[in-house]
């Protein structure tokens, strides 16, 4: 089963949120999705694969 989190970051942050997603979930990560609304402000959607709990 997958699981999606739902993030949302200004575009100077989105790097950083990427590079954090694929860090945690390594190999489990399934895809990360980025939609920008209009107010300019981005939904990142990353989705893994359950069973795997990043490292707090």
């Amino acid at each position: 089963m997958e699981l999606t989190v739902k993030r949302k970051a200004f575009l100077e942050n989105l790097p950083e949120l990427v590079e954090k997603a694929v860090s945690e979930y390594g190999t489990r990560l399934r895809k990360i999705v980025i939609e920008e609304d209009e107010k300019g402000c981005y939904t990142v959607l990353v989705t893994y694969e359950s069973g795997f709990r990043p490292p707090r």
